[in-house]
């Protein structure tokens, strides 16, 4: 690749995400196009969702973030399944491909999440039929290294429809991260869903995508056979507090509830998501993860049970690669996602940075 053409590389994919700090949107549910929150794949979800510093075969890390469709992803296909609360149906397909004469690797998808059917009633409750409603994005991005630094991006088309009315917009993701030369560390930052809807449901409501500024890192100590993986998320927004009046509360000095005062340490913490890949074989790992802010809204006064906790497990067989995660909410309920991964040609690689005895990388 020439000098030029290098150049306008990084200034495709770096001045967006410049430009994306300089943009201020809410975050927390007050929000449209939600379904862009919710992991791509069952990696995701067993680590804890915010991750992306982290690689491997599936190209729907594209969803994720862009910067980890790198190489691996390359003649791969793929297809996620979430089994999500009411009977809703979320669905990942994606494909990538490394390009030889840029060196950079391309990745295409489609996100779909099916609320299924549901009666339509009048104002006194009588039955006039069935609708539909569903929420999906078709998503390009492409991923480029220069040195020991990655840069990529991912512009996607976003749309959402309840019965006969619908919204759609445009959306891009912007990441970057440095890979240490010789140590598996690999430091990032992402800036997500970064855009605007150009229709609404109705006049007057907020039209905010849900904007998610991170920094992440992921490191595996020598010797150790244990990933782990660090991300702060919704850097955008210090205060994800919310206190339901109802549960969390505290009596003023004339007897009256007031809303239960959380401290800065609390505030910080609800930004931070941990994982961890226990490397037990080439082939088979076991996945774990904590989101505190999860862990925080969803656990009960009584009882905390695994709410914020997650799971999985990853295994390896030829040409297939098959993944599963669940993220616990409330007591009994929680989210699984099943990943499968199909690469097209000869099938994955052996990936020296999976060794459990050494650091050393794919070259």
């Amino acid at each position: 690749m020439s000098r030029l053409s290098l150049r306008l590389v990084i200034l495709i994919l770096i001045l967006p995400g410049i430009n994306s700090i300089m943009m201020a949107q809410p975050a927390g549910g007050r929000t449209r196009m939600d379904f862009l929150q919710l992991p791509s794949q069952a990696k995701n979800t067993a680590l804890g969702t915010h991750h992306f510093t982290f690689s491997g075969h599936d190209p729907a890390l594209l969803f994720q973030s862009p910067v980890q469709a790198d190489s691996n992803i390359s003649d791969n296909v793929s297809v996620n399944l979430m089994p999500y609360f009411a009977d809703t149906r979320f669905v990942n397909l994606a494909y990538g491909k490394t390009l030889k004469k840029t060196g950079g690797t391309w990745a295409t998808g489609i996100q779909y999440l099916n609320y299924g059917t549901m009666k339509e009633t009048d104002d006194a409750g009588n039955v006039m039929g069935e609708f539909r409603a569903a929420d999906y994005s078709i998503a390009a991005g492409y991923h480029h290294y220069i040195g020991p630094f990655a840069v990529g991006a991912t512009a996607k088309f976003v749309a959402s429809s309840i019965e006969s009315y619908t919204t759609w917009g445009v959306a891009m993701d912007w990441g970057a991260t440095f890979r240490h030369p010789e140590k598996d560390i690999v430091i990032g930052i992402l800036a997500k869903n970064i855009g605007f809807l150009k229709q609404n449901y109705y006049s007057g409501t907020d039209l905010s995508l849900p904007l998610d500024l991170r920094l992440g890192i992921s490191f595996k100590p020598l010797y150790m056979p244990i990933r782990f993986s660090a991300t702060i998320h919704h850097l955008n927004k210090f205060d994800m507090v919310y206190n339901d009046p109802r549960l969390f509360y505290s009596y003023d000095q004339n007897g009256m509830k007031v809303a239960r005062k959380v401290g800065l340490t609390e505030k910080m913490a609800r930004h931070l998501s941990l994982g961890s890949e226990i490397l037990l074989h080439r082939r088979i790992r076991i996945l774990l993860g904590y989101d505190h802010l999860r862990r925080q809204e969803l656990r009960l006064t009584d009882r905390g049970a695994l709410a914020g906790f997650s799971y999985g497990a990853w295994l390896g067989l030829g040409k297939f690669e098959i993944s599963y995660g669940r993220a616990q909410f409330v007591p009994g309920f929680g989210s699984n996602s099943l990943s499968i991964v199909m690469n097209l040609k000869n099938g994955f690689k052996s990936e020296k940075s999976y060794d459990t005895s050494s650091n050393n990388k794919t070259k």
